[in-house]
């Protein structure tokens, strides 16, 4: 039966990249939950301009607030509106609820510096895209109260694409010259894709000289890297979910909020490119490499001993006094880190995950990911982002 108090609501976000995918699975999540809402959406790709159909009618907008002919458009309008981007300014016409830039940086900086990098650089946004900086200024003064400084990468002035471009050049002497090993910020996962290729023409190692963590988030990028690019987690289905929240409210004659909702980052999504281990011991570093190599086997400790010739219990003594952990540790989270990994982007089964795991029986698998997880495999996988935004694209 048909809903004729449904609200007819606009969607002018881009479709083009896996943030902007899931903020709006996010709102379709929301949707469904509610059972109050019609969209218009268009496909639309990064640098294209988003803009109303002349005969479109309906009750409320949720954008990416791109321009100031955006806004004047849907001012002209008069119909409530939601900015989800880090463009724009809040105000009471379009109020934003946006992933908070500030705590992004600020994860991102605390990250890196419990895992022991002190030298930084940071590859900002580029400067025709007009954002406000906020993260990298966040994590620059973060790492500043512990005593670092940041080596900024800095763009042509007319610059404004999401990778490298014509850039590459100067990128590569930007790196040579940053002392050694180096942890940088990038502003999108495709710029962390293009200096993992210009390290390895460098002969620089990703992550042992250079680890790379992007502030944008996109897994299909990350695992089409080199060296799978780490990426914050900015909650963008949150934010979809809480943009359709506050545009209800506003379309119910609510005031809007006097300032941004913000939602908080949820984690660093860790992958190989920030997988450095900081140890003198030369010993522990080639076993802990050997787990790495050996991820998909059902290796023991014993096995590792006898990698890197020495005895289990000399083995357990090095970790102890490197790592505060002992090499079972390392096996177990190395294992569950790759096993979250397949379970939340790719499509294999449970089955396939355990055995890219190592694991030879899918029931010690099973056991395994509950103890060290809390939650079983179908459980975290029904919570990854990937996969409920695989569901949306299927149905």
């Amino acid at each position: 039966m048909a809903n004729f108090n449904q609200k007819r609501i606009a969607l002018l976000v881009q479709t083009s990249t896996s943030w902007s995918r899931q903020v709006l699975a996010g709102v379709a999540e929301q949707a469904l939950e509610k059972g109050v809402c019609e969209f218009w959406i268009e496909p639309r790709g990064f640098y294209e301009s988003m803009t109303l159909p002349p005969d479109w009618a309906g009750d409320g907008i949720i954008c990416r607030l791109t321009d100031q002919h955006l806004v004047d458009a849907i001012e002209r309008r008069g119909l409530p509106a939601v900015n989800v981007s880090w463009l724009g300014t809040h105000s009471p016409k379009i109020p934003k609820v946006v992933s908070d830039e500030a705590a992004c940086g600020k994860l991102a900086a605390e990250f890196l510096i419990e895992r022991g990098w002190t030298n930084f650089g940071v590859v900002g946004y580029p400067p025709r895209l007009n954002y406000s900086g906020q993260v990298e200024r966040a994590f620059c003064e973060r790492l500043a109260t512990e005593g670092h400084t940041t080596s900024s990468f800095e763009h042509q002035s007319d610059f404004g694409q999401l990778n490298i471009g014509d850039q590459l050049s100067s990128i590569a002497v930007w790196l040579l010259s940053l002392p050694k090993p180096v942890a940088i910020l990038v502003w999108t996962t495709t710029i962390g894709h293009e200096i993992t290729l210009t390290c390895r023409k460098l002969r620089l190692s990703v992550p042992d000289d250079v680890a790379i963590l992007a502030i944008e988030l996109d897994p299909l990028i990350s695992s089409l890297a080199p060296t799978p690019i780490a990426f914050i987690d900015q909650s963008p289905r949150q934010v979809g979910a809480r943009a359709l929240e506050l545009l209800l409210d506003l379309i119910d004659g609510n005031a809007p909020p006097g300032e941004p909702i913000l939602i908080p980052p949820r984690c660093i999504a860790e992958r190989t490119s920030v997988g450095t281990i900081f140890v003198q011991d030369t010993m522990v570093r080639n076993a802990v490499q050997f787990m790495r190599d050996r991820i998909g086997f059902p290796i023991q400790v014993n096995d590792v001993a006898t990698a890197v010739a020495t005895s289990r219990r000399v083995l357990e003594q090095r970790f102890e006094k490197a790592l505060k952990c002992s090499p079972a540790e390392v096996i177990r989270r190395s294992k569950l880190t790759h096993a979250m990994h397949l379970l939340g982007e790719t499509a294999l089964t449970v089955s396939e995950v355990a055995l890219r795991t190592g694991f030879l029986h899918t029931e010690t698998f099973l056991r395994f990911f509950k103890r060290e997880a809390g939650v079983t495999p179908t459980e975290f996988r029904s919570k990854s982002p990937k996969v409920r935004q695989r569901a949306f694209e299927e149905d």
